[in-house]
């Protein structure tokens, strides 16, 4: 069993009842033909005949510090005592299936049972069935809970064997990277290197922080002083959903157009709906929203977290679509260019000090303080084909995230096929039409692709050079008049 990491430390160590740290993934699964009614208990039936893996076969136990944890293994878990069955009335659809998840997902995880649920839900159209597995984000991370659901699904109805999402990693290759051993001399002198390094970079961090402040220098924004507070509410354990889906081919369209990459134009067209959600709401912002954007330090493709969280600044208010895509595609190359020279362990302690402070400011009811960020947006990547779970077709697959402190929204962007589907979790009491908020960002590609045309047109074209016409060979008279003249 891994160890648990400082970022997995933490994701337990702030949660609170208003701020469960749990995350999970929802798959609407489409009957094999002929099974119908019964798709759903064969799909048990089959789920409970595999053993539960890593990383969600370990238990919280005490660590060798206070107030510290570890991880032991219980090779005896028994799946069928965290399966919930649930029967939705007749006519549910998909934003009276996201109700009863919020209901479930807001429930923090009893540190003395294992770290995950499977609910199971019947009573959908066509006899479908919903999967809704959750677990504890000091567990994985988005990008190892992908490789865990990724060894599961198959191209094709007729898949190797059953499956169940809680045999998480047990089938997917660790990537162990070799180091010497842990009371080696070797040891100690790379502990000591790495953390001489880490409070190098972040010095240099900080630094370059100051030099941006002032306008000498590029660097990432100072976080808390630059946030407008235009989405905040005191904490709560209510949460909404909502859901859209983009044109991927669309979206890959704009970007080449934009010389943008698909996140800028995503983190762009959201940026566009929040402005709008605010804006019929009578909220005009002077400076920038600012996203809260995990990103990924290695493909780990293994348990625990291997993230930071960094801030980036949107469009500048006022700003037409096409150059809130410029302000975007600048401040992401500031945030990459950063990284490029920061160590892993510096980031990850940049990222673990701000959020600890975000949750002491809501600890302490300042709820006058700015702000870290005005919403969490990320992009996992997801499920480039269509795929069947246990010879089922995948119809839908979301991630439901967490909404961390002194925030309201979190936006998770997944790929299905050639689809983008952004999925939003919120605050009830702060955005409680979020699907509002989803619809203006699906409107808001067309809205930035047109801006793009329009502004295309209006670009200049630079004039051609005119090409020197060819001297003609003066005459011989024509050259001795030359010479004389050139004698005086």
């Amino acid at each position: 069993m891994p160890k648990l990491s400082a970022v997995d430390q933490a994701f337990f160590l702030l949660e609170t009842r208003e701020r469960p740290m749990s995350i999970g993934a929802l798959i609407v699964l489409a009957p094999p033909a002929g099974t119908g009614a019964r798709f759903a208990d064969r799909l048990v039936r089959q789920m409970l005949q595999q053993p539960v893996g890593p990383p969600f076969d370990g238990r919280l136990a005490p660590g060798p510090l206070k107030g510290m944890l570890t991880l032991v293994t219980d090779a005896k878990m028994n799946p069928a005592q965290q399966l919930f069955r649930h029967r939705l009335p007749r006519g549910t659809d998909l934003p009276g299936l996201f109700e009863r998840i919020c209901g479930i997902h807001v429930k923090m995880l009893p540190r003395n049972k294992p770290l995950w649920e499977q609910h199971v839900f019947t009573g959908l159209p066509g006899h479908r069935v919903a999967l809704y597995f959750k677990t504890h984000h000091g567990l994985i991370d988005g990008i190892g809970f992908l490789h865990a659901l990724n060894s599961m699904i198959s191209p094709s109805r007729s898949g190797s064997r059953p499956q169940a999402i809680w045999e998480g990693l047990r089938n997917v290759a660790q990537h162990v990277v070799p180091g010497p051993e842990p009371d080696s001399i070797s040891s100690l002198l790379k502990a000591a290197e790495d953390a001489r390094r880490t409070a190098s970079d972040m010095l240099r961090l900080i630094w370059h922080q100051g030099l941006r402040d002032i306008g000498l220098g590029r660097g990432l924004p100072a976080p808390f002083v630059t946030t407008p507070d235009v989405l905040k509410a005191p904490p709560s354990p209510h949460r909404v959903m909502g859901h859209c889906v983009l044109s991927l081919p669309q979206v890959r369209n704009i970007a080449g157009k934009g010389e943008a990459k698909i996140n800028d134009v995503l983190l762009t067209v959201l940026d566009m709906a929040m402005h709008r959600y605010l804006a019929e709401r009578g909220v005009t912002p002077d400076r920038p929203l600012v996203a809260d954007m995990p990103v990924a330090l290695e493909d780990h493709g293994g348990a625990g977290n291997r993230i930071t969280i960094l801030q980036v600044p949107m469009g500048r208010p006022g700003s037409g679509p096409a150059e809130r895509l410029a302000d975007v595609v600048q401040e992401t190359g500031q945030v990459k260019q950063e990284m490029r020279t920061l160590a892993s362990g510096a980031l990850t302690l940049y990222s673990i000090i701000q959020h600890s402070i975000a949750s002491t400011i809501e600890g302490l009811g300042l709820g006058n303080l700015p702000m870290l960020a005005n919403a969490v947006i990320s992009n996992p990547a997801g499920l480039e084909h269509r795929v069947y779970f246990n010879g089922a077709e995948v119809e839908l697959a979301l991630p439901v995230s967490v909404v961390a402190h002194h925030q309201v929204l979190n936006i998770t962007i997944t790929t299905y096929v050639d689809e983008l589907h952004v999925t939003f979790i919120a605050l009830k009491e702060a955005v409680p039409d979020v699907q509002q908020l989803a619809d203006y960002t699906a409107e808001a590609v067309a809205e930035l692709a047109a801006d793009l045309a329009k502004a295309a047109r209006r670009k200049p074209v630079a004039a051609r050079p005119r090409k020197a016409k060819p001297r003609k060979a003066a005459k011989p008279a024509v050259r001795a008049a030359r010479k004389r003249v050139a004698a005086r």
